[in-house]
């Protein structure tokens, strides 16, 4: 059957570079769900490419963009705003991942995504609430990716409790069992501690939120279900009794390689020892007798996401009202700056190349949190404001979009520093810059912080330079606005924006 134009831009793709796989997947939706269309693994197992000073290696890096470019064949015709690419633990960690990223947006024609732990199990948990019917039971999903595993406690499509512990199938295989050559009771002991003592820290809130049903997704977990299968020792359901037999049986074969299990691919068997280890730790101090395991994982997540956001569902919008309530934001003067960078925005998108989304987002999120850190202190709450936005776990948000915000927020006031926007990665400076300076005149011209008409000023811009226009009786009035907004020109040299005050 002939694929039609309708159909492509219907489709959706998400790519998640993962510390063990890289995984594609096409699919289209279909009622509440997805069907999926198409989907591509590859083994190319980032984690074990970290060199001893958290670089990846030459051989690591172009394995990785060898994949991307298998991607970027296959997804030549869907629509670059219907994909997303994720990078997750390895890429956070990876000290010289800018060159990658370069390489890869140049591949894809999109850049990469680096996600938080965090934000990568809302992603994983949106994907598992999607995909059962029953959204009365709390659950608990946990997935153990290459080098993290994340863990989610939620009901219905609301997360309750999200962590992501620093333990994953690639790292923990390298760290004790030699990949898979060093499995004995001893390495596999190690291993196992290693992993309940990564989760003493989550142990108390875990049990205290409590669940219902316990539910795993991603490699390791199905992995485990298919072997407990092919053993004879379950129905496909991972049972704390079962998975221990399955250890013991890997140890004594010495490697699961030997076993010669048909549930298993090579490259899979590399690591996948090292993550039943980790889940038997987490079964064992979560006191978890029995778990599910699910077809659906990140990728599942990343598309559930995109169609919320054609839906007008937007997580991030409500993760920035939750700021607002939690740190009692004064919503009216946020929603002054928040009117004057709108419609200062519309005066300079089509000179400035800017665009709704994801430029007018991004400023209409830092005018509403843009005095956030006021609730700390008065005296220098812009740094307040960055400081809080940029260690919090912000769920929606990508780490490079969480680094933006931050930044707007700092330089809304006071003195500019340039090198802080040089060094943002995978965001086009100039335009976050352009965007610092919407703000920036939005809030001084609400600095009287009281409801007044802007109507009678108008705005203009040609290249770098805004002039306000304004008649004189409205200067007259505000004096000291007037008198910012000269200084201001001053304050925007280092940014390379020129503000001009003419009357009319």
């Amino acid at each position: 059957m002939r694929t039609t134009a309708s159909d492509i831009d219907k489709r959706y793709a998400a790519i998640d570079l993962g510390s063990n796989s890289f995984h594609m997947m096409i699919a289209m939706p279909e009622g509440n769900s997805i069907r999926k269309i198409d989907s591509l693994r590859m083994p190319v197992r980032l984690a074990a490419g970290l060199d001893d000073q958290k670089r990846l290696t030459p051989v690591t890096e172009q394995r990785a963009l060898d994949a991307i470019a298998q991607y970027a064949e296959r997804l030549r015709e869907i629509p670059r705003a219907h994909i997303r690419m994720v990078g997750t633990n390895t890429l956070r960690r990876a000290r010289n991942r800018e060159s990658f990223m370069r390489e890869t947006e140049r591949l894809m024609g999109i850049p990469i995504e680096i996600i938080s732990g965090r934000e990568e199990a809302r992603l994983i948990y949106s994907a598992v609430s999607h995909s059962f019917t029953n959204d009365v039971q709390q659950r608990l999903v946990i997935d153990i990716g290459g080098g993290s595993t994340e863990l989610v406690i939620g009901k219905g499509f609301s997360p309750l409790v999200v962590e992501s512990a620093n333990m994953g199938c690639v790292s923990y295989a390298g760290r004790f069992l030699d990949g898979d050559e060093n499995i004995n009771s001893a390495s596999i002991k190690r291993a196992t501690l290693e992993a309940e003592l990564e989760m003493q820290p989550l142990i108390v809130a875990y049990k205290e939120a409590s669940w219902d049903e316990v539910i795993g997704c991603s490699g390791t977990i199905k992995a485990a279900s298919r072997m407990l299968a092919e053993l004879g020792l379950s129905d496909g359901a991972i049972t704390y009794t079962g998975l221990k037999k399955l250890i013991k049986e890997i140890v004594k074969a010495g490697s699961v390689s030997a076993m010669q299990l048909s549930s298993v691919s090579d490259s899979r068997a590399q690591v996948v020892a090292g993550g039943l280890a980790v889940l038997r730790g987490i079964m064992q101090v979560l006191d978890i007798e029995v778990m599910q395991a699910s077809q659906v994982a990140l990728r599942e997540g990343l598309i559930f996401d995109m169609l919320g956001k054609a839906e007008h569902f937007d997580i991030q919008s409500q993760t920035i009202m939750n700021l607002v309530n939690r740190f009692g934001i004064d919503q009216q003067q946020a929603m002054r700056v928040q009117t004057t960078a709108r419609k200062l925005f519309e005066h300079v998108a089509e000179p400035w190349n800017l665009d709704n989304d994801p430029d007018l987002v991004l400023l209409d999120h830092a005018a509403r949190l843009h005095e956030l850190g006021m609730s700390v202190a008065h005296t220098q709450y812009h740094k307040h404001g960055a400081y809080i936005l940029e260690n919090s776990d912000l769920l929606g948000f990508t780490l490079a979009e969480q680094k933006a915000l931050a930044l707007l927020v700092r330089y809304h006031r006071r003195k500019i520093d340039h090198q802080s926007f040089e060094a943002l990665p995978s965001y086009e400076g100039d335009r976050l810059l352009r965007l610092l300076g919407l703000l920036r005149l939005a809030a001084l011209l609400h600095r009287a912080r009281y409801d007044q008409s802007l109507d009678e000023i108008d705005v203009r811009v040609k290249e770098e330079q805004i002039t306000v226009v304004a008649p004189q009786s409205w200067l007259d009035r505000h004096p000291l606005t007037a008198a910012e907004l000269v200084a201001e020109d001053e304050r925007l040299l280092p940014i390379k924006i020129r503000l001009k005050i003419q009357n009319r």
